[in-house]
This record gives C-alpha cells, sequence and structure tokens, in this order.
C-alpha cells in the first residue's frame, strides 16, 4: 500500500479558525469565534493560519521521535479498516491483536512497516496539521468553544463532552438528535465510543466519519469553552485571564526537531 499525505486519515475542519503559536495550534468553534480571534489576536502571539485545516491523527512509534500518521489498519484476520473508526478499534483490541500491521507515514513522508506492538499505546492519539508545506507540522494542542451568550470563566471539558460540544457546533441541524442521544448516554455514564458503535450501521457514513474524528481529537487535545464577550471585557484584568486560559490550553511540550 503506497501512501500519500493526501491518503491519511483526517478530520476537514472548514468551519474551524485555526491559530498558531510556537508551541501548537488552537482550533476555534462557536457562533463568537470572530470576537475571540480578534481579542487572541491583538493581546497573544498567535497568527491566523489560512483554512481550510485539515487534521491527521498519528500514534507514537515506541523507537522513535516522531509519529506515525494513521492512513488503515489490517487485522490479524485480514479485516481493513480505512475509516476513523480504527482507532477505537485499536483501543478495544490491541492487546489482543498486537501484530495488526498499521499503514502510514512518518512526518518525512517514510512508510514504516508496523505492528500495533511497535506504537506506544499507552500515549493519547496525536493530532497535527501541516502548516505551509507537508514538511512543516503544528501539533494541535486544543479546542476552544466561543460562544456569545456565555460570559462565565473558562471551563475545561472531560474528552466526550468536549466532542459533544463539538459536534454541537459542526453537524447539521438535523443530526441533533443523534448528538442529544449521545448525550444522555454520556451523562449517564457510558463512552462516546461505546455510543458510536451501536448507531454505526444506521448512520450516514459522512456523519460517523465527522462524530469519529472529534471523539478522537477530543483525546488528543483540551478542549475548553470561552466567553466571546466576558462580563468584564473592559477590565485590564480580562487580558490576564484571557492569557492563563490560553496558556492552559497550550500546555503542551516544546515544538519538537525532529
Amino acid at each position: 500500500m503506497n501512501l500519500s499525505f493526501g491518503d491519511l486519515l483526517g478530520l476537514d475542519v472548514t468551519i474551524a479558525t485555526v491559530l498558531a503559536s510556537q508551541q501548537g495550534a488552537l482550533l476555534l468553534l462557536g457562533d463568537g469565534v470572530d470576537a475571540l480571534t480578534d481579542r487572541l489576536l491583538k493581546n497573544f502571539d498567535l497568527a491566523r493560519l489560512p483554512g481550510p485545516a485539515r487534521v491527521l491523527f498519528g500514534y507514537s512509534i515506541s523507537t522513535a521521535p516522531f509519529p506515525l500518521l494513521v492512513g488503515a489498519l489490517m487485522t490479524e484476520r485480514n479485516t481493513l479498516f480505512d475509516k476513523l473508526s480504527l482507532f477505537g478499534w485499536a483501543e478495544d483490541n490491541a492487546i489482543l491483536e498486537p501484530r495488526a500491521e498499521i499503514f502510514g507515514l512518518t512526518p518525512f513522508g517514510e512508510q514504516p512497516v508496523l505492528f500495533l506492538r511497535d506504537l506506544d499505546l499507552d500515549r493519547p492519539v496525536e493530532a497535527w496539521i501541516a502548516a505551509d508545506q507537508p514538511m512543516h507540522w503544528l501539533r494541535v494542542a486544543g479546542v476552544v468553544i466561543a460562544e456569545r451568550a456565555y460570559a462565565g470563566e473558562g471551563q475545561t471539558y472531560l474528552p466526550d463532552d468536549g466532542a459533544l460540544a463539538a459536534l454541537r457546533q459542526v453537524l447539521p441541524a438535523d443530526a441533533h438528535d443523534l448528538i442529544h442521544g449521545l448525550a444522555y448516554e454520556v451523562a449517564s455514564g457510558q463512552s462516546l465510543r461505546a455510543g458510536l458503535r451501536r448507531r454505526r450501521k444506521l448512520t450516514d457514513d459522512h456523519i460517523m466519519h465527522v462524530c469519529d474524528g472529534w471523539r478522537v481529537l477530543a483525546q488528543s487535545a483540551r478542549f475548553v469553552r470561552l466567553a466571546a464577550y466576558p462580563a468584564d471585557a473592559d477590565n485590564a484584568n480580562q487580558t490576564n485571564t484571557d492569557q492563563e486560559g490560553i496558556a492552559d490550553v497550550l500546555r503542551v511540550s516544546p515544538p519538537r526537531n525532529w
């Protein structure tokens, strides 16, 4: 299987604003994005990347300092997974099928032969965006949901709750019954992964792709809720509050020199 970067599994974030720093990238969603973006660009050392962006997902390689960006997986029983659902399958079956073959590319375009046992699955899946060209990569550090109607302090979501909050922003209105059902199950203590698995055969493939992508991304990055128009926007303390919130989201390792 000869792959190019365009063949890799990814999540298109066409309606998200992407801001970048030296530490990583932020995705901004919600009806308050424009106001929050203006404030962040004014007060912090961030740059706006041209869209649309595509997030690629990678596993840490046990013997290398760089990830494997994933394109497909072949199980030990010769079942091919070439959708984002493969990450859920790996979570459930990596111990049972350690010789499942994983297909993908390193950030340098190399295509090693690797099995699940060669990956550091104790670490979260990594999310990356190619900036300017495929050889310049930014780690997705966080997703910020900005709402005009919200004026409270920043809130950090649990992974499944963060994924659901993002799905409310990106899915069409006719999919909101799906989100409502998933949210009820998550609030009842069930996992989002299990809820998606039960609905997989009855849900449109595109909708399921988006759901799978944001679920994996919520395992990879911090999801937070910030006010687009905070109540104390005219107060000098607001800049410090914003800075603390953004610094918290961007709390990732320094850029790696591969």
